[in-house]
């Protein structure tokens, strides 16, 4: 057996970081219909407030930067991402491939279409979207004002929460979005840590996928869902920001789902906020790694490493986006949907097809469909944005093949589109697989090609 010789290092970036947050609660009275099965089309109340962060970061000494910014929201059109993007690059003098707009997908958001604009409170529904774009850009340009030097460190962890939910009812052979306990679910979490250059800690991110459904038709209250308790528990244990990154939870969703009381959301954010303060504790400090020192002798020899600082941590700052083509699944013809629209009476089936009919307006007559991914990269740590809801295969996947490197995953960035299935799930009455524009084969595709991204990043110079 040879000498211990490795060292065990975190994934870092040392440039400079800003942070910056503000409330963005939907007005009083807006229409907050999501669920088919709710009964309410305005919510009672707010159970937490609903937040919009925004993190900078800028290349130290160099012009090349980069601004993500999440809001508590279940999606964004493209149309309306885009606007909000726009807005940012604007005021930041930055290209689209900069940008990121990553919505939570809380459950328990308005739905936030402008085809409501007929529902009871669907009139706020414009000027709440209309305000976004001013409110995102000032956030943008306040975290960039805020900027420090410092070090961002990822260390990988795990939780329980998500179950897999391909799950089938067995008294009538359905498929249902449930907890699956036969088929194991991604634990992975990946928690980002943001210090200053006295290692205080600023700022914490936590990545992990599960569908943010705690709470489900019968809540009727805008809420956050397990996001909420999550960012409080670990901003109260570490005095920072917490921002929170939906991964590739297509296939997930969280232990108590779809419940009406808030206690589910609280008890769900409290287990992952315990698992992210967890994987923080065991982090290294910032710059820094541990190394073998040698041999002390005991009453057996002992093999001690020792913690030594690091001067090259990467600072390097690179983005990619490209628009990837997939095939798309026969639907049918925009009359026929309609059609069935007029004549159906139950609320559940209403929505089904209206969400059919918004994705027919939107694809028209075409055959392959489009699905935007963006990647980035941050010292020795990945970035990826896609604007569809991928199977967790593919944050599993790429993780395996970039194993050198943290992968982050982010669902639904820059617009939405749809899910991203495993192939095997089209031969299932998987909800996913049912609802979804694009074809068999998407997810594999779309981790072939987005690996390429990555490899291309890794061989371009700064």
């Amino acid at each position: 057996m040879s000498s211990p010789s490795a060292v065990i290092s975190q994934y870092e970036f040392r440039g400079r970081v800003g942070l910056a947050q503000t409330t963005i609660t939907p007005p009083e009275g807006i229409y907050a219909r999501l669920w088919g099965s709710a009964k309410h089309d305005i919510a009672d109340g707010v159970d937490r407030p609903m937040l919009a962060q925004a993190l900078a970061l800028r290349a130290q000494g160099g012009t090349e930067k980069l601004v993500l910014v999440t809001l508590d929201a279940i999606v964004l059109s493209t149309d309306d991402a885009t606007r909000i993007r726009e807005a940012i690059m604007k005021r930041l003098g930055v290209s689209s491939e900069q940008v990121m707009l990553h919505p939570s997908h809380t459950h328990s958001s308005p739905p936030l279409a402008r085809r409501h604009a007929d529902r009871p409170g669907g009139h706020l529904v414009a000027p709440y979207l209309d305000s976004l774009p001013q409110r995102c850009a000032d956030l943008a340009a306040e975290a960039e004002a805020s900027s420090f030097a410092g070090v961002l460190g990822w260390r990988y962890g795990v939780c329980g929460l998500a179950y897999n939910r391909d799950a089938v009812d067995n008294p009538s052979g359905r498929g249902v979005c449930g907890i699956n306990l036969e088929r194991p679910a991604d634990n992975t979490l990946l928690v980002g840590r943001i210090t200053d250059e006295r290692g205080v800690v600023r700022g914490v991110i936590v990545n992990y996928a599960c569908h943010p459904v705690s709470l489900g038709g019968g809540n009727r209250l805008i809420s956050p869902d397990y996001i909420g308790p999550m960012r409080e528990l670990v901003a109260h244990e570490t005095g920072a920001p917490c921002l929170f990154l939906h991964g590739a939870s297509g296939d997930l969703t969280p232990r108590r789902s779809y419940e009406s009381v808030v206690e589910a959301a609280e008890q769900n954010g409290r287990e992952l906020g315990f698992a992210a303060l967890a994987t923080l504790s065991g982090m290294l400090p910032p710059a820094a790694a541990l190394t073998y020192v040698g041999i002390e002798e005991s009453g057996t020899p002992l093999g001690v490493w020792g913690i030594a600082h690091k001067d090259d941590v990467p600072e390097d700052l690179k983005a990619r986006s490209t628009t990837f083509s997939l095939a798309l699944k026969d639907l049918p013809p925009r009359e026929a949907i309609v059609a069935r629209i007029h004549s159906t009476a139950e609320r559940y089936q209403l929505e089904r097809l209206e969400r059919m009919l918004a994705m027919k307006d939107r694809l028209g007559s075409d055959v392959t469909g489009p699905l935007p991914v963006t990647v980035w990269q941050v010292g020795n740590a990945f970035l990826v944005a896609t604007t569809g809801e991928p199977y967790s295969r593919f944050q599993i996947e790429l993780r395996k093949r970039f194993a050198r490197a943290a992968v982050a995953v982010l669902n639904l960035t820059n617009g939405a589109t749809n899910y991203l299935p495993e192939a095997s799930a089209y031969e299932r009455d998987n909800y996913p697989a049912r609802v979804t524009e694009y074809a068999a084969g998407c997810l594999e595709q779309s981790i072939e090609r987005t690996a390429s991204i990555i490899e291309q990043l890794e061989r371009s110079g700064t």
